[in-house]
């Protein structure tokens, strides 16, 4: 009997020690072999999480990771799933989308160890949305929930510069327009390379989520949202990309 159960979970066991030694395409064959040949074994929630970890491309990750939420729901990874498909979305600038993820796991898993880091990312979601009421309180709850954590201090310093900030910026050009958002930095130069040699200025702004460090493509500074949403629809229509940024 131990026989065959370590024979079971030779295939999830190789695949975590893979991940872990840095081998990443051989814990992807792992894993994808473990999902495969036995869909209905406990551990398939946590080699799915593992496949989108080590996914590059970041939209099949996120519909790995809400995979493991819709079909394993009742998982102890089930909440990390929905956190890390949240900070897909917010690497995308899909602020909104990651809101709602971020709400639903709280509702869902109200005892998760995220709560804190949940609650931030939360604020600082409602913070670039523009709601500034709104994110004061999820701070708060970040600062409560995480107490001497991490996340209670970097908390703690947003509700000190909540305030007047986002009124200044938007007054000096509070707007960008997001056109890109990478892993690989050398991408998001080239991106950015290209669209200033047509005159356009920009930059890159970096953002550390889950782990992954996403370098996001960002033009212009539009001092309103109608200016930035304009230049973002003329880009669409080229078939580029484009999302309107508050700053």
């Amino acid at each position: 009997m131990i026989g065959l159960l370590f024979l079971l979970g030779a295939s999830l066991n190789d695949g975590l020690a893979a991940a872990r030694a840095g081998e990443y395409e051989a814990g992807r064959r792992h894993f994808a072999a473990f999902v495969s040949e036995r869909p209905n074994d406990a551990g398939v929630a946590r080699a799915t999480l593992w496949l989108a970890r080590l996914e590059q491309d970041p939209v099949t990750a996120r519909e790995l990771y809400l995979r493991v939420v819709a079909r394993h729901a009742n998982s102890a990874y089930a909440d990390s799933a929905l956190f890390e498909a949240a900070s897909v979305d917010y690497a995308f600038g899909l602020y909104k989308q990651a809101t709602t993820k971020l709400k639903q796991l709280l509702s869902l898993y109200p005892s998760t160890p995220l709560l804190a880091e949940t609650s931030y990312w939360l604020g600082i979601c409602y913070t670039i949305l523009g709601d500034n009421s709104t994110a004061a309180v999820h701070f708060q709850k970040a600062r409560s929930r995480g107490a001497g954590s991490i996340w209670s201090s970097l908390a703690a310093k947003e509700l000190e510069g909540i305030g007047g900030e986002t009124t200044t910026t938007a007054a000096q050009g509070g707007y960008a327009v997001q056109v890109g958002s990478f892993t690989d930095s050398s991408r998001a130069e080239k991106l950015l390379s290209d669209y200033q040699a047509k005159g356009r200025s920009g930059e890159i702004r970096q953002a550390v989520i889950a782990g992954k460090v996403y370098y996001r493509v960002w033009l212009g500074s539009f001092a309103t949202e109608q200016e930035a949403s304009a230049y973002a629809e003329s880009l669409k229509s080229q078939g580029k990309a484009a999302m309107v940024i508050k700053r």
